[in-house]
């Protein structure tokens, strides 16, 4: 067996001096679609845009908004996370409840074909925001002992005096939507756009002047580019020092700048006026 193995490789040799192929043959197949990614690896593949559908909360989604905003909102805020905040702090259980249980809440739903149920993949809220807030959040800045729930306190408050949007548009008040937020495993496939979308149509439609959010994160801002808001306003989280000078913000990379994107509807142009029925 050693001599017959022996010849074979020889031959082999010597045939491949005289230029024979001597390689044994592969076997070949055809390319395939599976062969290549047609996702990339942050997206789920089985999500569907068509399977979303946007409902407005009530009382009975005030616990399911609550988990989500700790599950999905918090974690991840980055004028929160920024300034080492406790996510048990008494200051983040307020804001939740209030979150929870006022203002104009949008909950985005996705429905499993498979299954057959719904799963909350997304929150916006929206309230009202008067000239007064900045100075209430101010004196309440100035009582509260913790030092990073007091740095965002003066950070609300900036970002509501350093535009000056009331005086600008001459205003009484702003649709601020102050938390828009949707899970992490469809992040970046069209659900915080439609969710912006619909408050944008809902203040439009209660003749609402001016819509503002105050994009903390990148991801945000990238959103109201997409819905045709206006940057009005910018500020890097360096320039946000306390009254030592010393550094405030340390958030995550990319993070490094605040925004507010503005949506102005003027009250001289109207309303669209529905189409009529033609009469038959």
């Amino acid at each position: 067996m050693i001599k017959a193995l022996s010849s074979s490789i020889l031959s082999r040799n010597l045939l491949s001096q005289f230029g024979v192929n001597t390689r044994q043959p592969v076997r070949c197949r055809r390319p395939s679609p599976c062969d290549v990614c047609a996702f990339p690896p942050e997206k789920r593949p089985c999500f569907d845009i068509r399977n979303v559908t946007i409902e407005r909360g009530n009382r009975c989604h005030a616990k399911f908004i609550r988990s989500f905003l700790y599950n999905h909102f918090w974690p991840r805020e980055p004028s929160v996370v920024g300034l080492w905040m406790d996510l048990n702090c008494p200051y983040i259980d307020v804001l939740t409840d209030k979150y929870s249980h006022s203002g104009d809440r949008f909950i985005a739903y996705e429905k499993i074909p498979r299954t057959g149920e719904r799963k909350m993949i997304g929150v916006l809220i929206a309230n009202k925001l008067f000239p007064w807030a900045a100075d209430e959040l101010e004196e309440w800045a100035h009582y509260t002992a913790s030092r990073p729930e007091r740095h965002r306190m003066y950070f609300c408050a900036h970002c509501i005096r350093s535009p000056n949007l009331f005086t600008k548009y001459n205003i009484n008040f702003i649709y601020d939507v102050e938390v828009l937020v949707t899970a992490s495993e469809v992040t970046a496939q069209g659900v915080g756009t439609l969710l912006l979308k619909t408050a944008i149509d809902n203040a439009y439609e209660l003749r609402y002047p001016l819509v503002q959010v105050v994009a903390v994160s990148q991801y945000t801002a990238r959103i109201c580019e997409k819905c045709g808001m206006k940057r009005e306003w910018e500020m890097s989280y360096t320039d946000f020092v306390d009254d030592f000078g010393q550094r405030v913000f340390f958030p995550r990379s990319p993070h490094h700048t605040v925004a507010i994107y503005v949506k102005y509807f003027d009250p001289k142009i109207g309303a669209i006026v529905p189409c009529k029925p033609q009469l038959m």
